[in-house]
């Protein structure tokens, strides 16, 4: 073999080489972002709770002030 063929073999071996810590580098990184974005979607659906419970809490105050005032109960 002469020296091109060589320097061409050693450069295909570095470059396998530096596919392969890519591949490992790029699973990595896609289990860390399936991650964030299942975490992501648990926050979502605590906002839409924390929401409706705003939202019967609320209803519940106003439907009590509403009977407080029918009741005679003073408001302030």
């Amino acid at each position: 073999m002469g020296d091109v063929d060589t320097d061409t073999r050693d450069r295909v071996i570095r470059l396998e080489t530096q596919m392969q810590h890519m591949e490992k580098t790029l699973a990595s990184m896609s289990a860390k972002v399936d991650s964030m974005h299942a975490l992501l979607q648990q926050a979502r659906g605590a906002r839409w709770f924390l929401v409706g419970i705003a939202m019967i809490i609320g209803a519940a105050g106003g439907f009590l002030v509403k009977l407080g005032t029918i009741l005679g109960w003073s408001v302030k």
